[in-house]
């Protein structure tokens, strides 16, 4: 080949290796003969940056589970008494003092949302921050004040467990509990949503800020 034909093709060649210096592929994230080595890919999009959830609605918090079994409960009683009193083991009048018990627990009992709200307002309406970390405090506020009500919750309704089971016989206590224990669990396992605002992070709650809190 002459001297003639042989300069583009060098040309050609130190443009290409040019090119390659300038962009490389990290060995890490290629295998052999090139090949884009998708575990590694995977991995260095897993380490990546990430995005809070957007949350719809709130799900059940644990403290709330007992609370929402025993309103179920309440239902299938005036739904199907028949269904509920075999599934129980229970009589007619134990059904009535069961329901009973549970109306009486259900009309003490009120949702705090707008002592919740109040908290979080007053402590955005106090703070000196400005921007996202403003919002974060108002939140915590209402987180906080939001874990009182379910605290006080969980232990109310473990007394009125305790009352039910003081007028059940031994082994309808055994089918009472296996039904808050199985319903409990179901509830829990299908992300049963609970009442009050959405304020589970900064991308869900800025909304819940700005709606019900003013400068």
């Amino acid at each position: 080949m002459s001297l003639r034909h042989s300069i583009p093709l060098l040309l050609v060649f130190i443009a290409s290796t040019c090119v390659a210096q300038e962009n490389p592929v990290t060995s890490d994230s290629t295998g052999i003969d090139g090949l884009i080595n998708q575990g590694q890919a995977i991995e260095d999009i897993r380490l990546g940056t990430t995005r809070e959830v957007k949350v719809i609605a709130p799900t059940l918090a644990p403290e709330e589970i007992d609370r929402a079994v025993l309103s179920r409960l309440m239902q299938e009683i005036v739904s199907s008494p028949e269904l509920t009193q075999r599934r129980l083991g229970v009589d007619e009048n134990q059904l009535q003092n069961i329901f009973i018990t549970l109306s009486n627990a259900r009309s003490f009992i009120n949702d705090s949302g707008m002592a919740n709200i109040r908290a979080m307002c007053r402590a955005w309406d106090k703070s000196e921050l400005t921007g996202n970390d403003r919002i974060r405090e108002a939140l915590s506020a209402y987180s906080r004040r939001q874990q009182l009500t379910r605290n006080f919750i969980e232990k109310y309704y473990r007394v009125v467990r305790s009352e039910i089971d003081s007028f059940l016989a031994e082994e309808s206590k055994l089918l009472f509990s296996a039904y808050m224990d199985d319903r409990g669990r179901r509830m829990a396992n299908a992300g049963a949503t609970s009442s009050g605002a959405i304020v589970q992070n900064l991308g869900s709650g800025t909304e819940t800020v700005q709606f019900h809190c003013h400068d």
